[in-house]
This record gives structure tokens, C-alpha cells and sequence, in this order.
């Protein structure tokens, strides 16, 4: 649930999706769906987003519309919930107050991880209220911000920034380390690994007895629903590293409805219809919603990203490994295959790009297993290798593995034959 700000509205109204009928500080949305509350505590649907094919907005009113004057306002909502609300707090000032006072007793020195998002300012704002004991404030730069959230870090001198180093010295770069790995997926994340995790610990190597206050929370995530109040990161090397969450209990609407009652800040890019506020562009586990979001606020940013994408899909002959064309890959980049068979279509873009002259040709790189082991033969140079080799008309495929076995090359021999395949300009490669 994320309370409709007025500039999301304004963002809507472009799209002709007029909410006029509603006042400004009482409606939600949720996975698409904008919603109101009415003062029975009933959540009403309003209208339903979609998302097409080339990131624009579709829409549709339900047919049965709550009035505005029977929809809460947020303050209204408070008041309603205000006893559960208030009991959230106290339990989460109880724990911060009870654990930190230990550690800090136990030498322990405290440290605040913030993305400037809505979780962090709420842990942040709690720990003060808890108590005074000093804290560090960190961020991590993970190069690839939003200038939203850029701007409102560096207006707090307070909070340390940090940005990964590589090992002689130098920053690490998003977009650097995109031409080293590739494009990170939701089955290959690095990102989080190198600018996230790996900036906490690289920050944090060489010393002992810390105590991090972290805004995770357990509805987040099946993996983080079992969180306790005390946590460790399997990453952390260092066994004198703990985590602490102290609103790991709070549920999304409890967290909005707490943050505008008591008027903690709110990062802009929440009010621009944003349900996450870091990693812009290019993070993998963003959907379409977001994407539609990323073309309307940060076109620059997006067509960068988006050439970047379209040089991946060709330098990685994305046809043959995702079963989809190129315009199709701009929305499926951070998944697995497309499809299980390639369409027509597909192909034939293929069939063009490599400069083949017969369709045959084309449809050989696609969905091929090994005649020895079964195992899938996908990767372009191995195709490419056994029509070069074995000959163009053949149907039937070899793994490099087997095909390296049987014509007894090292590895070595198999390198250097593409390298001067494509030095000599063959079209297979």
C-alpha cells in the first residue's frame, strides 16, 4: 500500500487517468489496483492500472465507486488503527532501548545502514526517540541513485557515504561493472552483492563489536518473514557483527500511516508513485510498473539504459538464448527465457542479424541438447563451433565438453579456433 501523492496524481491525469473525484490525501495504491478506505475500515477498489507492452498506462474504473466523503483521509485512518499503531511503537522503542543499552554497555559501537528510504527514516526516527547514544549514519553509493536521492544524502553531512573500491583504490562503477559481468538478473544479482552488502563490509572491515540497526521487515519477503529482532548477515565474516530490526513486526500501511501522523520525511521519489526509492533503472527485481515510472520521470537516464540493453541483446545473440526479439528483450531482460520455442519471428530477426541466407540455417541455434549427454547446447560460439566444424547441414548437436572430447582439442585449441573464425569474419560467430 502507497499513499497517491500529488505529483503521482499529476503523473496519472497525463495519462488521462483523471482521480479528481477524490481528495488528495486519502487514496492508495496496491499492485496496481488504486484503492480507498472507507471509514468502516473497508478497503474499496477504485481503478484498475495496466501496464502494455510499451510502457504506457491502460486503465479501467470499477463500475461501483465509493463516494469521497465516505473514503478516510490518512490522519482519519490513524485515529482508527492509532492503539495498534501506538503498541508497534512501543514494542519497537522496548527493543531498541533494551538491546542497544547491552551492547553499548558491552563496547559495542552503533551503526545506521540508510537508503533514504521509508524503512530506514522509520528506524532512524525510533532509535532517537529510544535513546541518545551516539550512531553512525551510513550509505551506501551504489553509483546508480536517483538524483532525488542523491540530493537529499548529501544534504545531511551526517551520514558517511560510501562507495565500493576496487583493490587499487579507485570507486566502483554500476556501469563499469556492467561490461566486466553483464547485466545483473534475478537469478545473478552481483549488484547487491558488490554495492550493497559488499560496501557495508568493506566499510566495516578491521573492526570488531558492531551493532547495526537495520529497517528490514518481515513482510517484505518470504525469506525475511522469519527474521527475529536479533539477526546476523551469512556474509558478515566477522562473528562480532550483529543486526538489530527493530520494525521487522510493521506491516507497509502501519509504516505510511505513522510516517505522515508524525510527519517524518518522505523521499521524493515516493511521491512520485515509487514503491522503492533506490537502485534507479536497473534493478532486476523492478517490474513494469516501475519501468513505466523510470520512462515518464528519467527519460535520459532510461534511453541510456535501454541502449545498453539493446547492445547486450545483440553482443549476447539473445534471439537463441531467451527465445524472444530484441524489442521483446526490453521487457524481459531481467528473466529467464521468453518462451519455449522461438517464434516465427524470432528467427527470422536472427536469420537477418547473422546475414545467413536460408532460414535452416538460423533455426540450428536454437534449443539444441548434446546427442551424447543431453545437456542443453545454448551458448552461440558452441553452436557455432559444432556447424563449423561438423558442418552446416548437421541436425544433430555436441556440448562443448564432448565435441572438445571427440576431436581431441584442449582448451586452448577450442580458443584459439574462435578467435580466428571471427577474425576471418565467418558469419556463425
Amino acid at each position: 500500500m502507497l499513499p497517491i501523492f500529488k505529483k503521482y496524481r499529476e503523473m496519472l491525469k497525463s495519462f488521462n487517468i483523471d482521480l479528481s473525484l477524490y481528495s488528495e490525501n486519502k487514496l492508495w495504491i496496491d499492485r496496481l489496483i488504486i484503492r480507498g478506505i472507507t471509514k468502516e475500515g473497508k478497503i474499496e477498489k477504485i481503478c484498475r492500472l495496466k501496464i502494455t507492452e510499451e510502457l504506457n498506462y491502460e486503465y479501467k474504473f470499477y463500475s461501483k465507486l465509493p463516494k469521497d466523503e465516505n473514503l478516510e483521509t490518512y490522519e482519519e485512518t490513524y485515529s482508527r488503527l492509532e492503539t495498534s499503531i501506538l503498541e508497534r511503537e512501543r514494542e519497537s522503542l522496548e527493543i531498541l532501548k533494551e538491546i542497544v543499552n547491552s551492547y553499548h554497555n558491552n563496547n559495542y559501537s552503533i551503526i545506521i545502514p540508510t537508503s533514504m528510504g521509508k524503512d530506514s527514516k522509520l528506524t532512524e526516527y525510533l532509535y532517537n526517540k529510544a535513546t541518545n547514544i551516539p550512531k553512525e549514519l551510513i550509505f551506501n553509493n551504489t553509483t546508480m541513485d536517483s538524483p532525488e536521492v542523491y540530493k537529499e544524502v548529501k544534504s545531511r553531512p551526517e551520514i558517511k557515504i560510501i562507495t565500493v573500491k576496487k583493490s587499487d583504490g579507485t570507486n566502483r562503477s554500476f556501469y563499469n561493472m556492467v561490461k566486466k559481468h553483464g547485466l545483473p538478473n534475478r537469478t545473478l544479482r552481483w549488484c547487491c552483492d558488490y554495492f550493497k552488502e559488499g560496501g557495508t563490509s568493506q566499510y566495516m572491515s578491521g573492526r570488531d563489536n558492531l551493532l547495526l540497526i537495520m529497517g528490514m521487515r518481515n513482510e517484505e519477503s518470504s525469506t525475511r518473514s522469519n527474521y527475529d529482532f536479533l539477526w546476523k548477515n551469512t556474509q558478515w565474516k566477522n562473528n562480532t557483527w550483529q543486526g538489530l530490526l527493530p520494525i521487522r513486526k510493521w506491516t507497509e500501511l502501519e509504516l505510511w500511516l505513522y510516517t505522515i501522523h508524525n510527519n517524518i520525511s518522505i523521499n521524493q521519489k515516493y511521491k512520485m508513485g515509487y514503491a522503492r526509492v533506490g537502485c534507479a533503472i536497473a534493478c532486476p527485481y523492478y517490474t513494469k510498473s516501475t519501468w513505466v515510472l523510470d520512462k515518464h520521470w528519467y527519460p535520459t537516464q532510461f534511453k541510456r539504459f535501454h541502449n545498453i540493453l539493446d547492445e547486450d541483446f545483440t553482443k549476447g545473440e539473445k534471439w537463441c538464448r531467451l527465445n524472444c526479439t530484441r524489442k521483446e528483450y526490453h521487457i524481459n531482460w531481467n528473466g529467464g527465457l521468453v518462451r519455449k520455442e522461438p517464434t516465427e519471428e524470432v528467427v527470422e530477426e536472427f536469420c537477418k542479424y547473422k546475414g545467413f541466407d536460408n532460414i535452416k540455417l538460423a533455426e540450428q541455434y536454437f534449443s539444441k541438447n548434446c546427442m551424447c549427454c543431453s545437456k542443453s547446447v545454448r551458448k552461440k560460439d558452441e553452436i557455432a563451433m559444432n556447424l563449423k566444424l561438423m558442418g552446416r547441414e548437421i541436425n544433430q548437436f555436441k556440448c562443448k565438453k564432448c565435441l572438445i572430447k571427440d576431436l581431441n582439442l584442449s582448451k586452448e585449441d577450442w580458443n584459439k579456433y574462435i578467435e580466428d573464425f571471427k577474425i576471418q569474419g565467418c558469419n556463425l560467430f
